[in-house]
Parts: C-alpha cells; structure tokens; sequence
C-alpha cells in the first residue's frame, strides 16, 4: 500500500467540507456515507491513515487509501457506492414497472377473485405474469417508491355544486355565489375575534341510532368487548351545536328530533344568553371588513333597524335557517349568518368539533334508548368544556400541505403559488 499512501488527500473546497460536516453529524443518513465522511474529516484533520481507519470503523488502512483516491479522482461522488458494486436489485427497472403498471390496472373479478387490490391477490396475478418469486414486501416498496400508498376511499363533491334527482333525472345544481360566500367565511375565522366579534357554528349532528356502536379500543389481550349481533333498535337522537372556534366553547343540546319548531327556540335563547356577555359595541367593528356585506343584509330586511354587527354565526345552507322569522330576530340582535356555499359543509368547524364529541361519547358503546345516546352526548359536552380546544383556521396542517405541495411543484427554488394559476 506504500504507492497508494504517497497520494495525499487534496484540500477540500469550503461546499465540500460544510457537506462533509454534515453527512458525518447525520443521525439519519445511510451509515456508509456517514463512515466515509468522517474518514475523510479525520485523515484532513491531520491523523494517519491507520487512525482515521480506527476512528471512522473501517477494517484497515487499505480502506481509507482507497477512499482517498477515490475522492481526489470523484469527489463526494466518492460517499456513494462505486458502480458495479453493492448487491444487484432483484428486480430490474422492467419488472418494477410492471407491478406499478398491474397495481395500476382494475382487477378482473372472475379471474382475479377481487374487485380492489391486496397485496397477496396482486402478488398472485404478478406470479401468474412471470414474477414467480415475488414477495408482498417488494411489492409494497415498489409501489411506495412509485408514490403510492394503502388509502381509503372517499366521496368528493366540488364546493358550489350538488347533483339532485328530478322528475326528468338527475340534473347538477350549482351555487353561482359560492366564491363570495367562501371568501366571507374565511375571512370571517381569520378576522372576527381580532375586530372584537364573536364567532359561532351552528349544526345539527345525527341521527345517530340507539344501537351497538363498533369501534377499536383497549381490553385484556384475547377477551375483546363483545356486543350482541341481536338488537333491537331503540331509537334516534340528535345533537344540536353551538360552537366557538376561538375559545372551543361548546353549547349543545341532545333532541330525538330538530325541526324548526325545536332548533329556533334553542338557538334563539342561547344566542340571547351569548350577547349578554358580550359588549353592546365591539371594540373594532367600525373597521371590520364584513361591515359592507352586513348593511347589504340589513337592507333586504323588510323591517330594517340600526342594530350593531356583534355576532358572526356560521350555518348550513338549509331551507329552515334561511326562513324570514329568524332571519330577520338574528339582524335584530346584530347577528350576522352566513350560510356555507352548496357542498360547503366543510366550511363550518362545528362539523368537525361535533366528528369528536360523537366520538368519544359513542364509540364502542351500546345505547339502548334515546334519552341514554342524549345523556351521554351532553355529558361528553360537558366533558369537553371542562378543558377545550380551541380550533384556528389555516393552521400548521394548512401550512404544512401548502409546502407539500410546493416541494412537489418546484423542482428548483421558482415555485408555483397555489392559488394564483390562471387556468382557462
């Protein structure tokens, strides 16, 4: 090895020590570039080959020699294994693109015995095509490699739009107002509470039956909870929700029913008992940027008055919540409802609130009568009140997507802005 230790190792540029330092920190990195990295660091930090050896965890001194060459010759290219080396891939480029190419295909189901894909059924029909070795495990990191994975299907409806039945068949309805009453509600969570204005959701959750609720949970190892398979149905029950994304306070009340004649009273007195503890004027309502669109509501008012704007209340689009009587007591008390856009639930937070209350209060549990599936919602509620959470609109999940999906568009630091393509 005398001839090889006659080659010095070059002096490294600023760029390829910063990367040198940080591949040999690592903790997640691949455990032979981190090795040669810290070879080199130390055979430049002025140690003999033998120690660098020793220090790094190579075997010998022929080891850090030949690392040397190979980087005064490549580089940091000299980090990754060297071509032709390290073990072959089972599967060549073909065969991977055959199993994303049979992922990607519908399944017959008389001859593939399914109508979606498993991965034994999948690695089945890719045996029968001349992977005869293939195994479950190869097929999973394929398909993760190709940027697939095992999801759950979902129902998807474009925001403004609704398909409905007529009596000349179905015919898509569609919202021609739906940008400007999104904008409102999302200015609205972003904006309202700064301004000194109070905002609430309103839904209706349910019905929810009075029947064996399945669901996973904790129990001693082979003595799961059991349920009959025989019931009864004993009824239904539904929630009414008052909920205020700020603070996470939460007002609900459990009734077998909610027409009108039930929900009105309700929300009437709890939003009466909400602008008791709130100030007659908002600190900055003047220069609210709903002012415009709340005199535009006055003024469609038969009755008109000059009440304050001191409550925002977001509400589903439903014929009942858009009746004139309790449209026109909301105004009265300063209360403005904007109404979610045609398949715009998903823009009222007590949708999502309500998700997990019925969760935790019905979840793996077996109600047998209404008044046991009401008891036990208010009693969650209640529950929930003693410590809630406040929900923020455009949170860090928002933000972490908008990067997500940034990282995908940009290939270098030129980006796309999501939500400024003009598409025709």
């Amino acid at each position: 090895m005398g001839r090889l230790q006659q080659t010095p190792l070059r002096p490294f540029t600023a760029s390829e020590r910063q990367d040198l330092e940080r591949i040999a920190k690592a903790t997640s990195g691949r455990g032979d570039q981190v090795q040669r990295a810290r070879a080199l660091l130390a055979v430049s930090a002025g140690q003999s080959w033998t120690a660098a050896a020793r220090t790094s965890g190579f075997k010998s001194r022929a080891g850090v020699a030949l690392l040397v060459r190979r980087f005064n010759e490549r580089g940091l290219a000299a980090l990754r294994i060297a071509p032709g080396r390290g073990r072959k891939p089972t599967y060549d480029l073909r065969a991977r693109a055959q199993i994303v190419a049979r992922a990607q295909q519908s399944p017959d189901r008389e001859r593939d015995g399914t109508a979606t894909w498993s991965l034994s059924l999948l690695q089945r029909a890719l045996r029968r095509e001349g992977l005869a070795q293939i195994s479950r495990d190869t097929i999973r990191r394929v398909l993760q490699g190709a940027g697939s994975s095992y999801q759950r299907t979902r129902t998807w409806c474009p925001t403004g739009t609704a398909l409905r039945k007529r009596k000349t068949g179905p015919v898509q309805v569609v919202d021609p107002r739906t940008e400007e009453k999104k904008d409102l509600i999302e200015h609205a969570y972003r904006l309202a509470e700064q301004y000194g204005i109070a905002l609430w959701c309103q839904d209706e959750a349910g019905p929810y039956q009075a029947i064996p609720q399945p669901a996973p949970g904790w129990a001693p190892e082979g003595d799961p909870v059991r349920h009959p398979h025989e019931y009864v149905r004993g009824g239904t029950a539904k929630l009414l929700t008052l909920f205020r994304p700020a603070t996470g306070e939460v007002r609900a009340s459990g009734v077998t029913s909610a027409p009108n004649t039930v929900l009105h009273p309700w929300l009437q007195e709890e939003l009466s008992q909400i602008l008791q503890t709130l100030p007659v004027t908002a600190p900055g309502v003047a220069d609210a940027p709903f002012i415009p669109y709340w005199w535009r509501r006055r003024q469609e008012l038969v009755h008109y008055n000059d009440p304050p704007l001191r409550l925002i209340l977001i509400w589903d689009n439903l014929a009942g919540h858009r009746s004139p009587e309790i449209v026109y007591w909301l105004c009265a008390q300063g209360i403005l409802p904007l109404y979610t856009p045609l398949s715009g639930s998903w823009l009222n937070m007590a949708e999502a609130l309500q998700r997990i209350i019925v969760g935790r209060a019905l979840a793996g549990q077996h109600p047998h009568t209404p008044e046991e599936l009401i008891l036990w919602l208010e009693q969650t509620v209640r529950g929930w009140n003693a410590a809630p959470t406040p929900f923020i609109w455009d949170g860090k999940r928002r933000e972490r997507r908008v990067r997500a999906r940034q990282r995908r568009l940009g290939g270098s630091d030129a980006t796309v802005v999501y939500g400024n393509l003009n598409v025709a």
